[in-house]
C-alpha cells in the first residue's frame, strides 16, 4: 500500500525477477483495481502479493479505493486467508511532507490497527533517486519522530527500498511466519460493522469534511495563487471567474457521485454518510474561546457537554462525527450581539483500548480545525466516588496524554478546572475537595506541562447550572488569566486588568443570559450557580461602567439569600464587601444610596452579633450617624431609634459611660419627635426603656470598678480586689469542681482552687493589669484546664483514694500510674489543672453524680486540651481498631472538645503528629473518621441539639457501655437535653425518655423508621440502638408534573389544607400524638411460617395502596379491620402554597416506609414491630384525596 507514485509497482517488479521463481498476474490495472501476483519459488514456497490502487490518484476518489480495499480484504478473512505482513511505501524524492501523505496515512493506520503493527513495514523508496541525501535523512528522522511515531511505537519497523532485487527480498523475509487480521477485517466480519462505522471509515469522514469545507469557500484557496501575481487585478474583477469556477467544480462532484452510486452496492450509504449536507463543519476563528472537556472513562464528560446545551437562550450549533467514542464531539455557542463565539469540545477519553486512535483523531482535529490562535482551557472532570490517587483517574496522566495531542505545544491550554461529577454527601464533600487540592498542588509542580489548576466548589450531578457555572469560571479566568486561578468562595474585588475586552464582553454577556436563565430556579445547585454567575459578571464590568453598581447589587442580594439559609461565615464576609462597595460606588443624588446603605448596616449587625467584633460596631454607628443626616422628617424617628440602640449596644461591649448618656439623650429625642405612626412612638418608648434600665441595672457599680481599673488613677483597691475575686470567681464556676492540681498533685474543690490561685505570684500580677478585659483574659488562661478521655482499667483511682494525698507519692495499680502520667503530661504543656472521670467525681453521691452527667459535654467542650489515651494501641498502624472508639462516654468526649490530642501506649502521639490539636491534622481526622463513620466536619466543629437526629444516633449505634442504660445517658449532651439520670431503670426506659425528647423538642420523625425488637417503653421505638446501624433509604427522584392532571392537583390542594393544619408529633403521659395518613386493611393473607424462628409473612391489602409483603415475628388476627398502615407525616413547605402543592404531589407518589398498627380499646393504637421494612406505594394519584388524616395516640 501507499500513496500514489510512491514506487509500489516497482518494488513488485523487482520481487517478480528473483531467478526460478514463476509469476502469475490478476486481472485489471494496477492503476485502477487491486492485483494479485503470485510468485512460486524453487524450493516450493509461494508468496501472494497485493498491489492496491494509492488514495490520492486522479482516477478513483478515496471513499471507493477504501470501498475496494475493505471488499477484498472481507473476502479473504472470510477464507480464512490472513495476511504476513503489510508494507507501504513512501517516496524520498519529494522532501516535503504533503497533505494528500498525510491523509493516506491516517486510513493506513486504521486499516492496520495497533494490534497488527508488529506486522508492518514502512518501506522509502528511490534512494536511487534521491538528489539531496543529506535532506533525505532528515526528512526519515522527521517521519519517524511524527508521522511514524504511533506505529512504530506499537511495533512497526522502517526499512529502506535500494531498487535492487535483493533490497526488495530482505523486506519480505524480514517478516515471520505469524499471521494476523486486520484491524479493518476484524471490524467488518467480527463486529459486523458497516465501512462508515468503522476506524478507517471516521478517518476518511475527517478528510471528507475538510473537503467539504474548503469546497464551500473556494475564493480562499483561487486567492492563496492570486495574490503571489504580479498583476494588480482588483478583487472585483475576480469575482465573477471565481464563482463560474465554484459553480463548476459543484457541478462536476454531483456528476460524480451520482454515476458512481450505481457502481458499487454501499456506495449509496458511505457517500452519504461522508458528504451529508446537514454535518456542521466547525472551525474555530481567532475571537473564540474554547473549552476542551477532559475526564477518564465514565465521569460523564458525554452527560456534561450534553447539560451545556439544555438551555434556551443561546443558540447553539453541533459539529462532528456521529461516533463519539473515538472522535472529539464539538458545540459552538453563539453569544447574541458577540462577534466572539464559546466552542465545547468533547474529547475523545485516553487510556482506553482505543487509545491509539483516539489520540490520533484527536491530532487530526487539532490540525485542520484549531489552527488559529484563540483562548482555551480545559475543564477535567473527576469521578465523585474514586479516590484522586488512584491510577485509572489520576489527573496528571489524563491532561499529559492529552496535550501530546496538539501540534505544537503553545497551543496546550495552561488553564485546567477540576469539576467533581456524580453522587454526593455533604459528609463526605469537605474531604474529597481536600484530597483535590493536595492533588492539585502535586500538578502545579509537576515537571512537565505547566498546569493552573483549580477545584471547582461543587459537584455536577446532572444539573445544568452547574455545569454551566464550572463553564463561566473557566471562561472568566480565560480572559482575564490572572496570575492565581481563584476557585474558592472568598470576596474579592479587584478588577482584573483586562486582555481583550471583547472576550470579556461575551463571557460577561452570557453570564447574564444565564443568571436571567436560572433566576427563578430554588434549588440549592441553582443558587450556587447564580452566586458564581453573578460574581463573573461583577469581575468583568468596569469600574465605570453603568452596570458596575448593579453588578454589585445583583451578587450581593442572591449572595444574601443563600446566607440566609447556610449562615456561612465566608458568605456574610462577603457580602459585608459587596455592600460596602456598592454603596461607596453610588453617587450622592442616586435613590439606590440610602437603601444600599441599610443593606450594609443590616450585614455588619448581623456580623457584630455573630462575632462580636468592636470594629462592626464602630462602623455601624457611623453609618447610623449618617443616615440621621440623610433622613427625611418622617424616617428620622427610626434612624434616631437605630443610633441609640447602637450605642447602648457598645455601652454593654465597652462599658463607656459617654455611649450610654449618648443613647439617651437621642432615644429622648425620638421620643420628643411626634412620630406620624403610632409603630415609630412604640420604637422610641422601647428604646428608652431600655437604655435606662441599663442605667439602673446592678451592672453599674462593676462598670464603675472597671472604669477604675482602665482609667489607672483615683483608684479604689478594694473595688478593684472584688472585681477580680469576681472574674475568679465566674471562670472557677463554669469549671469542674474538682481538679487535680498539677504542680502538686492535689485533688481541690472550688474553694481550694481559688485559695491556691490566691496565693500563687499570678493573682499579684493582675492588678498591674491596665483593663477589665486583660484582666478576664489572663485568668482564664491561668485556670485552663485539661480532661482525660480513656478506657478504664484495672485499679483505677476513686476519689476516695487520693483525696487528701499526693498523687506523686502514690504506687501500685496500672489505672494510678496511668493518672499520674496524664496530670505530668498536663503540666509539660503548661495547665496547672487537670480532670479524670476516675478520682473527680464522688460516686456516692446521686446529686453529684447526676451534675456531672448533665455538666459533662460542657466541661470537655470548656476544656483548653482534652488527652485521649488509647492504650491498647501500641502502633499507629492499629489505631482505628482501638476499643476507644467502641465505647458510648468516648462519643462526646471526641466531639465536644476544640482541641484533642490522641496518644498510644507508650504515651507517645499518634501517628507521630506534630500538631497541637489533632483536630486540625487531616491525616488524622482521615484516620478517625474511618473509625467512627462520623464527617470530619461535626469532628472540627460539633454543635449539640436535635439537628439530622438519625445520624447522631448511627453514631452511637455501634458503641456500647458498661451499664446499659449509660448508652442514653452518654447521649444527653450531644442532644443538648437535661434529664433526671434513674441508674437501675432499664436500658430501654433510659432511650425512649431520651427518644421522646427528641421528637417532642424537634418533631423528627426519622427516629421512628427502624425494623427490629420494640421498646417496652413504647411500641414505636426500638429496643436498643442497634436498628439505627443501618442508613435510610433514600428517596426516589420527583415524578413529573406533565402527567399531574387538574383532578390529581385538586386532590393534593384538598390534602394540603388538612395536613397544613395537622400538629407536630409530641408525647402526653408516654403516648405518642403523631399525625398521619392513615390507610385501613382490608385483607390480611398467611403467605407461610418459617421453620426454626417464628417469623410469619403476609400479604397485606390496604385502601388506595399496592398489596405489600410484610414479615412479623408474630400472628395477626384474622380481622383485618383492626389493623392500618400508617404513614407519619411532618411537612416542610415552600414558600407558596403552589409549589408545596407539587412537592406534596410528588412526595405522595414516592414510595414510603409504613408503620403497621393495630386499635386497641379507648381509640388508641399500639405499633407491630417487623422483621423489615414495609415499603408501601399509593395505587394511582387519583385517589391522593381518599387517604384519611387522623393524629392517632400510640402507646
Amino acid at each position: 500500500m501507499g500513496s500514489a507514485g510512491s514506487g509500489r509497482s516497482n518494488f513488485i517488479n523487482k520481487l517478480m525477477a528473483v531467478e526460478g521463481a514463476r509469476a502469475s498476474r490478476g486481472v485489471g490495472s494496477f492503476t485502477q483495481d487491486i492485483r494479485e501476483i503470485t510468485v512460486k519459488l524453487s524450493d516450493h514456497r509461494e508468496y501472494v502479493f497485493v498491489d492496491t490502487p494509492g488514495f490520492k490518484n486522479a482516477v478513483r476518489p478515496a471513499v471507493e479505493v477504501l470501498q475496494m480495499i475493505a471488499d477484498w480484504l472481507e473476502m479473504k478473512y472470510k477464507e480464512g486467508a490472513l495476511l504476513t505482513g503489510v508494507i507501504f511505501t513512501h517516496e524520498m524524492t519529494n522532501h516535503s511532507l504533503r497533505s494528500s501523505l498525510l491523509e493516506s496515512f491516517d486510513i493506513f493506520c486504521c486499516i492496520c490497527g495497533d494490534k497488527a503493527a508488529k506486522h508492518v513495514r514502512l518501506v522509502t523508496t528511490m534512494w536511487d533517486q534521491v538528489k539531496n541525501p543529506r535532506a533525505a535523512e532528515n526528512t526519515v528522522s522527521q517521519l519517524e519522530k511524527d508521522l511514524w511515531k504511533p506505529l512504530l511505537d506499537a511495533g512497526a519497523r522502517h526499512m529502506r527500498f535500494e531498487n535492487s532485487k535483493q533490497s526488495a527480498w530482505d523486506v519480505v523475509k524480514d517478516f515471520g511466519a505469524e499471521r494476523e487480521a486486520l484491524l479493518l477485517q476484524k471490524e467488518l466480519v467480527d463486529e459486523g460493522k458497516h465501512l462508515y462505522e468503522t476506524f478507517a471509515g471516521h478517518a476518511l469522514y475527517l478528510q471528507s469534511q475538510k473537503l467539504s469545507q474548503e469546497a464551500r469557500h473556494p475564493n480562499k484557496q483561487l486567492w492563496r495563487v492570486f495574490r503571489w501575481w504580479q498583476d494588480r487585478t482588483s478583487m472585483k474583477e475576480l469575482e465573477a471567474p471565481c464563482k463560474h469556477i465554484k459553480m463548476q467544480l459543484q457541478k462536476a462532484q454531483e456528476e460524480r457521485r451520482r454515476k458512481e452510486m450505481c457502481r458499487h452496492p454501499h456506495w449509496h450509504r458511505l457517500s452519504c454518510f461522508l458528504f451529508k449536507p446537514n454535518t456542521a463543519v466547525l472551525d474555530v476563528t481567532k475571537n473564540d474561546l474554547v473549552i476542551f472537556v477532559v475526564d477518564p472513562t465514565g465521569a460523564g464528560k458525554s452527560w456534561f457537554t450534553t447539560q451545556l446545551s439544555q438551555n434556551d437562550v443561546i443558540q447553539v450549533e453541533d459539529g462532528g462525527h456521529p461516533c463519539t467514542k473515538w472522535h472529539p464531539r464539538v458545540s459552538r455557542f453563539n453569544i447574541k450581539n458577540s462577534t466572539s463565539s464559546i466552542f465545547v469540545v468533547d474529547t475523545p477519553s485516553f487510556h482506553t483500548k482505543h487509545a491509539f486512535y483516539a489520540q490520533n483523531f484527536m491530532r487530526n482535529w487539532l490540525k485542520s480545525r484549531f489552527t488559529k490562535k484563540c483562548q482555551s482551557g480545559i475543564l477535567f472532570l473527576h469521578p465523585f466516588s474514586k479516590d484522586p490517587r488512584d491510577p485509572d483517574v489520576l489527573m496528571q496522566r489524563h491532561l499529559d496524554m492529552f496535550a501530546t495531542s496538539f501540534p505544537k505545544k503553545s497551543m496546550i491550554p495552561s488553564r485546567v478546572y477540576v469539576v467533581p461529577t456524580g453522587n454526593s454527601t455533604s459528609a463526605t464533600l469537605g474531604q474529597r475537595l481536600s484530597e483535590l487540592d493536595d492533588v492539585m498542588k502535586s500538578l502545579h509542580h509537576n515537571g512537565g506541562h505547566k498546569w493552573h489548576a483549580s477545584v471547582f466548589p461543587g459537584v455536577f450531578n446532572g444539573q445544568t447550572e452547574v455545569a454551566w457555572g464550572a463553564a463561566v469560571l473557566l471562561l472568566k479566568d480565560i480572559v482575564t488569566q490572572p496570575n492565581e486561578l481563584s476557585g474558592s468562595r472568598r470576596p474579592t474585588l479587584k478588577c482584573i486588568p483586562p486582555k481583550r475586552a471583547n472576550d470579556q464582553s461575551a463571557v460577561k454577556s452570557l453570564a447574564d443570559l444565564l443568571f436571567e436563565r436560572f433566576k427563578d430556579e430554588t434549588t440549592d445547585c441553582s443558587l450556587d450557580a447564580k452566586i458564581i454567575l453573578g460574581r463573573v459578571a461583577r469581575d468583568l464590568t468596569p469600574m465605570g461602567h453603568p452596570g458596575h453598581v448593579s453588578a454589585i447589587i445583583a451578587c450581593a442580594d442572591i449572595l444574601s439569600e443563600r446566607y440566609e439559609k447556610e449562615e456561612s461565615r465566608a458568605d456574610l464576609d462577603e457580602l459585608v464587601t459587596l455592600r460596602r462597595a456598592a454603596w461607596a460606588s453610588i453617587p450622592p443624588l442616586d435613590p439606590r444610596q440610602q437603601r444600599s446603605l441599610v443593606a450594609l448596616d443590616d450585614c455588619l449587625y448581623k456580623r457584630f452579633k455573630r462575632s462580636g467584633a468592636i470594629a462592626d460596631l464602630e462602623e455601624i454607628i457611623s453609618l447610623r450617624r449618617l443616615a440621621l443626616e440623610c433622613a427625611s422628617l418622617r424616617d428620622r424617628c427610626r434612624s434616631l431609634v437605630d443610633l441609640a440602640n447602637a450605642l447602648r449596644e457598645r455601652y454593654q461591649v465597652l462599658r463607656l459611660k459617654s455611649d450610654l448618656k449618648e443613647a439617651i439623650k437621642v432615644a429622648s429625642a425620638a421620643l420628643a419627635l411626634d412620630p406620624l405612626d403610632h409603630l415609630g412612638c412604640a420604637l422610641s418608648q422601647s428604646c428608652l426603656a431600655d437604655c435606662l434600665e441599663t442605667e439602673v441595672g446592678e451592672g453599674i457599680s462593676r462598670v464603675r470598678s472597671a472604669r477604675a481599673v482602665t482609667d489607672g488613677f483615683n483608684c479604689n483597691p478594694s473595688d478593684m480586689q472584688k472585681a477580680i475575686m469576681n472574674i475568679i470567681s465566674e471562670t472557677i464556676a463554669n469549671m469542674p469542681p474538682r481538679l487535680l492540681h498539677t504542680p502538686t498533685g492535689i485533688l481541690c474543690d472550688r474553694d481550694a482552687q481559688q485559695r491556691l490561685f490566691v496565693q500563687s505570684p499570678a493573682y499579684s500580677k493582675l492588678f498591674s493589669l491596665t483593663s477589665l478585659a486583660e484582666i478576664r483574659s489572663r485568668v482564664s488562661l491561668l485556670f485552663g484546664f485539661t480532661m482525660l478521655s480513656h478506657r478504664w482499667g484495672i485499679g483505677e483511682p476513686l476519689l476516695r483514694d487520693i483525696e487528701g494525698r499526693r498523687i506523686y507519692d502514690l504506687d501500685g495499680s496500672e489505672g494510678l500510674a496511668k493518672l499520674q502520667k496524664f496530670c505530668l503530661l498536663s503540666l509539660r504543656r503548661g495547665f496547672f489543672w487537670a480532670w479524670s472521670d476516675t478520682c473527680c467525681i464522688d460516686k456516692d453521691s446521686s446529686a453529684e453524680l447526676q451534675e456531672a452527667i448533665g455538666s459533662m459535654f460542657s466541661w470537655y467542650h470548656r476544656s483548653s486540651l482534652t488527652i485521649a489515651y488509647l492504650s491498647d494501641v501500641p502502633d499507629t498502624a492499629s489505631l482505628a481498631s482501638s476499643v476507644w472508639f467502641k465505647r458510648g462516654w468516648t462519643l462526646q468526649e471526641l466531639l465536644a472538645p476544640p482541641t484533642l490530642v490522641f496518644y498510644m501506649q507508650d504515651w507517645s502521639v499518634a501517628l507521630n503528629s506534630d500538631a497541637v490539636n489533632h483536630k486540625t491534622d487531616p491525616a488524622m481526622l482521615e484516620e478517625v473518621q474511618k473509625a467512627t463513620g462520623i464527617a470530619v466536619r461535626h469532628l472540627k466543629h460539633f454543635c449539640p441539639g436535635m439537628d439530622d437526629a438519625r445520624s447522631r444516633l448511627y453514631w452511637a449505634s455501634c458503641r456500647r457501655t458498661t451499664r446499659p442504660e449509660d448508652v442514653a445517658y452518654s447521649l444527653f449532651g450531644i442532644f443538648k437535653v437535661h434529664l433526671p439520670v434513674l441508674y437501675g431503670e432499664s436500658a430501654d426506659n433510659a432511650l425512649g425518655r431520651l427518644l421522646v425528647e427528641v421528637i417532642s423538642q424537634s418533631g423528627d420523625i426519622s427516629v421512628l423508621d427502624w425494623v427490629g425488637e420494640a421498646s417496652s417503653f413504647h411500641s414505636c421505638f426500638p429496643a436498643d440502638l442497634t436498628p439505627y446501624q443501618t442508613t435510610r433509604s433514600t428517596r426516589s427522584k420527583p415524578g413529573d408534573h406533565a402527567r399531574c392532571n387538574n383532578l390529581h392537583l385538586e386532590g393534593a390542594r384538598t390534602l394540603y389544607s388538612t395536613l397544613a393544619k395537622l400538629p407536630h408529633p409530641h408525647f402526653v403521659h408516654r403516648r405518642l400524638k403523631l399525625s398521619a395518613i392513615v390507610y385501613h386493611v382490608t385483607a390480611v393473607k398467611l403467605l407461610g411460617i418459617a421453620t426454626g424462628f417464628p417469623n410469619h409473612t403476609y400479604e397485606i391489602h390496604a385502601s388506595h395502596l399496592v398489596p405489600v409483603m410484610v414479615t412479623l415475628p408474630v400472628c395477626l388476627e384474622e380481622d383485618p379491620s383492626t389493623y392500618v398502615l400508617l404513614r407519619p407525616w411532618l411537612p416542610k413547605w415552600a414558600e407558596n402554597e403552589v409549589d408545596a402543592t407539587w412537592e406534596l404531589l410528588e412526595q405522595l407518589e414516592r414510595p414510603f416506609n409504613a408503620l403497621l398498627l393495630q386499635r386497641l380499646p379507648h381509640n388508641q393504637y399500639r405499633r407491630i414491630g417487623s422483621d423489615r421494612t414495609i415499603t408501601a406505594r399509593v395505587q394511582d394519584l387519583a385517589s391522593i384525596a381518599d387517604g384519611e388524616i387522623l393524629s392517632l395516640e400510640i402507646i
